[in-house]
């Protein structure tokens, strides 16, 4: 089997992935006390090496140990929990990965299946040398850390949008475009939820170290009606707008804001037969954001 799909025709494409190729695409065990239909988002942990280390007056670490808290927490485990991107605090080393494993071992001992995506501040070598567990030894596409979590009710697309070049901005590249691009055709009456790290740049901005192939992406996905949303971390911002019809859906920061009046936390997150239902689960109870819930309905 090929490490990349590039250089083989649509149809061998096709014809691979329906054979149900195991580094493509994964299907979590629906348990009791598994809620298929739930999934933990969490973006932009930015775990350090060191526990005690802060960041904007925040204990990044604790931070993490309350979401953890929280989810394990839960009568009904969601199917997945989703780190997007930006899971190291500064370069993504061994270290914090280190931290991050520990702190997160929670989660894996209550059996709730994690992923997770890249962000500028990781490092993809060291956190899959770390994470040997979500290194496939075949890859859709070369030198990119992306997967499909099967739902009953949506396909989750973990991309990868680390691009050291570019420092603070990120990009996903031709290569993985033109592979989400055949992987969304496999099965076009599925709901398809997308996620990357970096926050989408709709208008040119020379400032902008957002996703820098913003263009390349949307017009993959503009008209392929499966794609229901685009969930992105980066701006340390909770936001949920919607862009011809596709939903964007900014997540909130884990380990802290970078305005003391944005909202740091976690979103539990409930797919429908029609739509996605949003609740921030804030670590100050008192922000107003806190058990908000939001209705998305797919277009």
């Amino acid at each position: 089997m090929p490490q990349a799909v590039f250089g083989v025709t649509r149809r061998q494409f096709l014809r691979v992935v329906g054979a149900g190729a195991g580094w493509l695409a994964v299907r979590p065990a629906f348990a009791r006390g598994v809620d298929p239909h739930r999934v933990a988002l969490l973006s932009d942990t930015h775990i350090p090496d060191t526990p005690g280390t802060q960041d904007h007056g925040c204990s990044m670490v604790e931070r993490l140990r309350t979401a953890v808290k929280e989810i394990t927490g839960l009568a009904d485990k969601p199917t997945a929990a989703i780190f997007d991107g930006d899971l190291a605090w500064k370069v993504g080393t061994r270290l914090e990965y280190a931290t991050l494993a520990k702190e997160i071992e929670p989660l894996v001992r209550a059996g709730v299946p994690l992923h997770f995506g890249l962000g500028n501040h990781d490092t993809r070598d060291a956190f899959l040398a770390g994470f040997q567990a979500h290194a496939p030894e075949m890859r859709p596409v070369d030198g990119k850390h992306i997967l499909i979590v099967d739902t009953p009710r949506a396909d989750l697309f973990i991309l990868d949008s680390l691009e050291p070049s570019l420092g603070a901005a990120g990009k996903c590249g031709k290569a993985q475009t033109d592979w989400l691009a055949l992987a969304l055709d496999l099965n076009e009456k599925k709901p398809a939820v997308l996620f990357v790290h970096h926050n989408p740049v709709f208008a040119a901005d020379p400032k902008s170290n957002g996703l820098a192939d913003t263009t390349e992406l949307w017009k993959t996905i503009q008209d392929r009606k499966r794609v229901k949303a685009l969930v992105f971390g980066h701006t340390h911002t909770w936001k949920v707008d919607r862009k011809d019809g596709i939903h964007l859906i900014n997540l909130p920061a884990v380990g802290y804001p970078f305005k003391a009046s944005e909202v740091t936390g976690w979103v539990d997150a409930f797919l429908g037969e029609s739509g996605m239902k949003l609740a921030v689960q804030a670590f100050d109870r008192k922000h107003p954001a806190h058990g908000k819930v939001t209705e998305l309905t797919w277009r």
